[in-house]
């Protein structure tokens, strides 16, 4: 279909576009040629996406029970949109997140099998099931390369048991080895929690050196730089490398951070750890300790005004979910039940970038 022969300039265009939500630029793509070619051209989407950055969404993901539920919350409005549901046959209570970049989700099947993996933009209900890998995974990260210019270069990373190391490109739709895997000295801390973090073009776990006999083995940040391809570290605070408790790694106003476990025989509290200068051990800070007269609890992310989401007990009894006013140093449960380790919280960026492989659009072209 052809436009109307009145147009209007292409920077008035594009202002008006970037005030409609994605669910309609989708549409209007279909409305005629030219209005598909700009709101799909390289420009367009990029000045989407920047301004889609400055305003995160955490997104809820409740998994491995059913019904499973997938949405955002807003704090501001103080409720739920729910997502529809996965266009592929796998149920999402049969699936973990891996994580979330330039608005695509990666899953991956979870149980003893993980090889199973989507991205999928679900705002414009693009999606694309991987090849599955040569090994199966054991840990899986996501992101996209920061430095080739393209905003579609997602990639796949999975260690399997045995410490090999594969990725995927896809915009070459393949996996390939990683020379010399991941190192083997350092295990990831597995917990229920304790997802990857993309940031500054790398995912990054929390990790432990290798010592088996001995508890207090040093913590410390493993990363995998997707434009290099190579495995990376970074240590933990003095204070936080040597103790025993569990730490989990996230992002926070654009700097990585950790929450770290302190324990005593009454209750648990968590402090948070901003590293200022990304890469410098020097450069970490302690912003604040999260105390809550409570044994079983723990942070799982940020709102979109910076407060955070707790799982933890509510007044009325049962688990639920709370958000967390450092400011005010109070606790708010927000009316949702959760069942026992079975809640993440992302942040995750609208966007209109399709989740497809540049391969095979050549070959069908």
């Amino acid at each position: 279909m052809k436009c109307s022969s009145f147009r209007l300039p292409e920077d008035v265009m594009i202002d008006i576009f970037l005030r409609l939500e994605v669910k309609n630029l989708a549409r209007l793509r279909c409305v005629c040629k030219s209005w598909n070619t700009l709101l799909t051209s390289k420009t367009f989407v990029e000045i989407h996406l920047n301004q889609s950055m400055r305003n995160p969404r955490p997104l809820l993901f409740r998994h491995g029970i059913s019904p499973s539920y997938l949405g955002f919350y807003s704090t501001k409005y103080k409720e739920f949109e729910d997502l529809c549901d996965p266009p592929f046959r796998t149920q999402l209570a049969d699936l973990d997140v891996v994580g979330s970049c330039n608005g695509v989700l990666c899953f991956c099947s979870n149980g003893s099998d993980r090889s199973l993996i989507y991205l999928w933009n679900p705002l414009i209900k693009k999606y694309i099931t991987l090849p599955r890998p040569s090994l199966n995974p054991r840990y899986l990260g996501f992101g996209v390369n920061s430095v080739s210019g393209h905003l579609d270069d997602f990639k796949v990373v999975t260690i399997s048991a045995n410490a090999d190391a594969e990725v995927f490109s896809l915009r070459s739709n393949s996996w390939k080895n990683i020379a010399y895997g991941f190192p083997r000295s350092i295990e990831i801390n597995r917990s229920h929690i304790n997802s990857s973090v993309f940031l500054n073009g790398s995912v990054h776990w929390c990790a432990r050196f290798s010592c088996y006999h001995d508890n207090s083995c040093p913590w410390l940040i493993v990363s995998f730089d997707f434009a290099k391809e190579v495995f990376q570290t970074v240590m933990m605070p003095y204070d936080l490398s040597t103790d025993d408790a569990d730490k989990y790694l996230n992002v926070f106003d654009g700097y990585l951070c950790v929450f770290a476990t302190i324990s005593n025989n009454t209750f648990r509290s968590y402090e948070l750890w901003v590293m200022k200068e990304y890469g410098s051990t020097e450069s970490w800070t302690k912003l604040y300790t999260i105390e809550k007269p409570q044994r079983i609890w723990w942070p799982l992310g940020f709102t979109e005004r910076g407060k955070i989401f707790i799982r933890g007990e509510c007044r009325h009894g049962g688990y639920g979910l709370l958000v967390y006013n450092p400011h005010s140093d109070t606790f708010k449960c927000i009316g949702v039940h959760l069942p026992y380790y079975a809640i993440q919280v992302l942040n995750f960026v609208e966007s209109i970038i399709e989740p497809v492989s540049q391969s095979l659009i050549l070959s069908r072209s």
